[in-house]
């Protein structure tokens, strides 16, 4: 007879495996039940087509939160549908270092303080165009408009949405007017089939080829031409290469030849100097002198010249007297001219 179970034994097995399975639980979702949270909510007046339940949250590129619910809602007195996407923020990625805040760094009045006075903003953006899945992205944006009504203290923090880049591009795309754009491409296309069926165009592209075909002749024949005068330019080059090389050869011994002359040059003008520098006292002197005695000779003469003198006045008596004599003796030719025969018989 086979032996009864124990009930103990059993009771615990079960119990041994609820509390691996629990343990299992917390290791694998990094203790996401656990994990404090902010309940948040954004209405979307777009699709949210690529966000799933699940998805993150990040702030400024940094994952803070997840999503945990998406709905729909639709108001039947104005007729609109809004999407309400429901998230949660884990207050351990977020650090409040202001210690002056009354509330004790409760990140719930934090957000929305964002929310009210420093324009938090919720936005679709996409992960992967090509699996398409989004992620919402919260940030700061400093030209947002202002919120109308307060925010009830309970329940989740309502955080405005931003159009998504698909969205205001799908908004351009519906304000495009794409009948005008087709008939505007269509025309196009009909005037550049004229244009390429035009004997304008086919004469154009025959003039162009033998301009072409007379370009490529020139360039050949300029090319035969250079080949001879680059070599003639080539040798010129070489010539004046030789040719600076016998001047480097004659002129460096040259100017050797001339450094030495003006230093001989400048040695004799040198001696020049010191003996012109010998020399220039004694003639200074002795020109001192003669200027000394020629200074005493002219106040001599001065003195003898001067008025008052007696050399003076018998220089003047003399003077009168050679012109008194110089008279008789001129009246006395004047005479003997007109009576020659007076030196033979005596004056009458």
């Amino acid at each position: 007879m086979s032996k009864q179970a124990n009930p103990t034994v059993i009771g615990g097995f079960v119990l041994g495996a609820l509390v691996l399975v629990v343990v299992a639980i917390l290791v694998f979702s990094s203790g996401a039940w656990m994990r404090e949270r902010v309940a948040m909510v954004t209405y979307f007046e777009t699709t949210v087509q690529g966000l799933n339940v699940g998805s993150q949250v990040l702030f400024q590129g940094v994952p803070v939160g997840q999503v945990t619910g998406i709905g729909v809602d639709y108001d039947a007195t104005q007729g609109r549908v809004r999407i309400p996407v429901r998230y949660e923020i884990w207050p351990k990625q977020l650090h409040i270092l202001d210690a002056t805040r009354t509330d004790g760094g409760d990140l719930r009045s934090l957000l929305r303080e964002l929310v009210a006075e420093q324009g938090l903003r919720a936005k679709l953006e996409s992960v992967s165009f090509v699996t398409g899945q989004y992620v919402i992205t919260l940030s700061l944006d400093a030209s947002a408009s202002p919120l109308t009504s307060a925010q009830e203290a309970r329940g989740p923090v309502e955080v405005p949405p931003t159009p998504a880049t698909r969205d205001q591009l799908e908004e351009m795309l519906q304000n495009i007017d794409l009948g005008t754009l087709v008939g505007a491409a269509t025309g196009t296309l009909v005037a550049l089939e004229e244009l390429l069926r035009s004997p304008a165009l086919h004469s154009a592209l025959e003039n162009l080829d033998g301009t072409l075909s007379g370009t490529r002749t020139a360039l050949s024949e300029l090319n035969a031409e250079l080949r001879p005068l680059l070599r003639r330019a080539d040798e010129t080059f070489a010539a004046y290469r030789e040719l600076a090389v016998t001047l480097e050869a004659q002129v460096n011994p040259l100017a050797t030849r001339i450094e030495q002359r003006v230093d001989a040059l400048s040695a004799d003008i040198s001696r020049v100097t010191q003996n012109l520098d010998a020399s220039i006292g004694p003639v200074t002197n002795a020109a001192t002198g003669a200027l000394t005695e020629a200074g005493a000779a002219m106040r001599a003469i001065t003195e003898l010249a001067g008025e008052g003198s007696t050399t003076r006045y018998e220089l003047s008596q003399l003077l009168t007297e050679a012109t008194r004599a110089a008279r008789s003796l001129r009246s006395l030719a004047d005479y003997l001219e007109r009576h020659p025969e007076s030196l033979i018989q005596g004056k009458r």
